[in-house]
């Protein structure tokens, strides 16, 4: 298939649509409402944000592959196919409305020379007309460009050759300048200018879409630039104010031929229709294929000579509907909001790159981070200042997009830099973080768990996960034989995550070859000590097997010789976790251990939705009332919910365990970890599962 040219295929179509219906049956208006220095600063304005995009679109274009689609395609491929749907179903509504729009300048020049006709029925010939030529072929479309600029370059001579009955005037360029006005007459000036998007979704039909889209687009804006500003300052040297503002067949009085100038204004509207009636359904076969919009298999058909038929179709649908119920006027401000929408997250998009640093970001064509920032703060300035109220419905619709968007989970057809904008995030906050102190009242449970049993492993997941939700992190690690397959237990160890990654939190995991468990533990603690986000609780499974108290004792002495929290679970195969409502915390009065047994016995009753039980055991009846007023005041500075029950029981420790009221888990200190037999005595007293808590200084049930 033949691809198009530089000129041909965005030199061309971009300068058609700039120099359209705006400029013939509007700028006059514009200069008439706002003064000439009214006029050029909104026609600066527009162009700088135009410029802006343009630079931005053509640093990113030379930057990646751009396939079909245009913006959708440079959004997608930066910040996913879900970002690229949000921003690309807007554009590809603006420019479905652009048609309508060029239709309805057509028919408003078409009233000059045939008063009686219905503009109404003449929008709808010209409609069937332009679907005809675009469904027939798009190079024919293009092939029509040249007559056509040929034609509107006439007109343009001939209204500066001017007419006798418009002589040249003096006027102060501050004359008649509006700032009650302004605004709305940029909202009605600023589609005159957004035909810079035209070439780029000819994207995948460009040769050299890399070069072809900046130089096009950039010459373009400069021409239509110059003829712009040079028409605004012929205007109001030689029409009036007054007329200006009621006369919008201005243009057509001014020339020295009136007829090339009515030529020139069909000529100017029937391109640019025709241009968007081309570029818009591009972007339709884009989303289709990506299956971003409803009946997406049927708008990404294409028939034999590469013509997405049923998205041309579509696209005149909207089209037709959008003449049959708007005005010329209606429809230019409705076109500035979309079209400022996407200029703004085209900038947006390569802001982010351009920030975080990234290698592979290595455009050919180069623009400073102000570029984009500047375009797309104009962009977003602008939008809210012209209606704020549309500009936050339009932002909340694309954000609702993209949240259904991202909800379909459809798998991606190109990678995008979401993820490393996300850690570039992380780095920059970790940065500004490493120069703080730390303060206990940001510790929360991040667990260092060493799982050498998968099954002992899985039983305890919905505990762990009901500890550290929901802001926690889990390291999960396995120490395998040298000889075993770490592509396999790799494999093993992420499936029995999966939960937990499925309940939306963080959990690591990483699998090490070593012939000992215990050193190869000791390795992992060694390596994770010097993390810049490093675990601060072991969580440790006791061993049915009593032999391993000795390694169990070793790895409990190094971790928290390492400066981490001790969590040793005793699981108790026969009730589990019960009904997951009930936690017995048993408190000693000045416990080391206190605040960690706080923290996740209060984490447990809050993921549960549960109560929490405080148990105290002393040994004489007169200690009682001393022990009941420790707890309630302990309850009142630790800030415990108020349903917090408080149970003193008078007598030996190891009775108390047997007469204690039943709950679904035991909390207790753990005072030296070399004692592992106590902790299965009190387990099998207990008989539920059991927790058994270490601090690490580091924790404050206070803060």
């Amino acid at each position: 298939m033949r691809k198009f040219s530089t000129f041909e295929g965005v030199f061309t179509p971009c300068l058609l649509s700039i120099l359209g219906v705006i400029m013939y049956l509007r700028l006059g208006w514009v200069v008439g409402t706002v003064g000439l220095a009214g006029t050029l600063i909104i026609i600066v304005l527009s162009n700088l944000i135009t410029l802006s995009t343009t630079l931005s679109m053509s640093s990113v274009v030379t930057n990646i592959r751009i396939g079909a689609g245009g913006a959708y395609s440079i959004i997608s491929k930066s910040l996913g196919i879900e970002a690229g749907g949000a921003i690309g179903i807007p554009l590809y509504i603006s420019q479905a409305i652009s048609v309508a729009f060029y239709i309805a300048g057509f028919a408003e020049c078409w009233q000059f020379l045939f008063s009686d006709h219905d503009p109404l029925l003449v929008s709808i010939i010209l409609w069937a007309v332009l679907l005809i030529v675009t469904y027939v072929s798009a190079k024919f479309a293009f092939r029509l460009q040249y007559l056509i600029m040929a034609i509107i370059g006439l007109s343009i001579v001939a209204i500066f050759l001017g007419n006798s009955n418009y002589p040249a005037i003096t006027i102060k360029p501050w004359d008649n300048f509006s700032g009650d006005n302004f605004w709305y007459a940029f909202a009605i000036f600023f589609p005159a200018v957004t035909g810079i998007l035209a070439g780029a979704s000819m994207s995948g039909e460009l040769a050299e879409p890399r070069h072809a889209i900046p130089k096009g687009t950039l010459w373009a804006i400069g021409v239509s630039f110059v003829i712009y500003a040079a028409l605004a300052i012929f205007f109001a040297t030689h029409v009036s104010a007054n007329e200006l503002m009621v006369n919008n067949s201005i243009a057509i009085e001014l020339g020295r031929w009136q007829w090339v100038v009515i030529m020139g204004i069909l000529g100017a509207t029937l391109s640019s229709a025709l241009g968007m009636l081309v570029a818009a359904p591009r972007v339709l076969l884009a989303l289709g294929k990506h299956r971003v919009v409803p009946l997406g298999g049927s708008f990404k058909r294409v028939n034999e000579k590469g013509e997405p038929t049923t998205a041309i179709l579509f696209t005149a649908l909207i089209t037709l509907v959008t003449i049959l119920y708007g005005s010329l006027d209606q429809i230019a401000g409705l076109l500035t909001m979309f079209f400022m929408i996407t200029y703004g997250m085209i900038n947006l998009t390569v802001l982010i790159e351009q920030s975080m640093g990234i290698i592979s970001f290595r455009p050919t064509f180069r623009v400073s981070r102000w570029v984009s920032f500047l375009g797309a703060l104009g962009c977003l300035s602008v939008m809210f200042i012209l209606d704020m109220r549309f500009g936050l419905i339009a932002l909340l619709i694309i954000a609702a997009t993209y949240w259904i968007l991202l909800r379909k989970q459809e798998s991606l057809y190109s990678p995008d830099i979401r993820s490393g904008m996300l850690i570039y995030l992380a780095e920059v906050f970790a940065k500004a973080a490493s120069k703080l102190p730390y303060y206990p009242k940001i510790w929360k449970p991040n667990f260092l768990v060493p799982v050498s049993d998968l099954k002992k492993f899985d039983e305890a997941i919905p505990l762990i996960k009901s500890i550290v939700e929901p802001s926690g992190r889990v390291t999960a690690f396995s120490i395998v034989s040298p000889f075993a397959s770490i592509v396999n237990e790799r494999e093993k160890l992420a499936q029995s995550v999966k939960r937990l990654r499925e309940d939306n939190i963080f959990v690591e995991t990483t699998v090490m070859q070593h012939r000992d468990f215990l050193e190869g533990c000791k390795g992992v603690m060694q390596v994770i000590e010097g993390m810049f986000f490093p675990p601060n609780t072991l969580f440790y499974f006791i061993d049915e097997d009593e032999e391993k108290d000795t390694q169990t004792t070793s790895i409990l002495s190094r971790a928290s010789e390492d400066g981490l929290g001790l969590i040793l679970l005793e699981y108790d195969h026969r009730v589990g976790l019960g009904k997951e409502e009930m936690v017995n915390l048993w408190i000693r009065q000045q416990s080391p251990n206190i605040d960690l047994s706080v923290l996740m016995a209060l984490q447990l009753q809050r993921n549960w939705r549960g109560k929490l039980r405080i148990v105290q055991v002393v040994y004489n009846a007169h200690e009682k009332a001393e022990a009941i007023a420790y707890l309630n005041r302990m309850k009142e500075i630790m800030r415990m919910p108020l349903d917090v029950e408080i149970e003193v029981i008078v007598g030996r420790f190891e009775d108390a365990l047997t007469q204690a009221p039943v709950a679904d888990i035991n909390i207790f200190g753990m005072q030296e970890v070399q004692d592992i037999t106590m902790v299965r005595r009190v387990a099998g007293l207990c008989r539920t599962s059991v927790l058994f808590l270490r601090d690490s200084k580091h924790e404050s049930a206070l803060a």
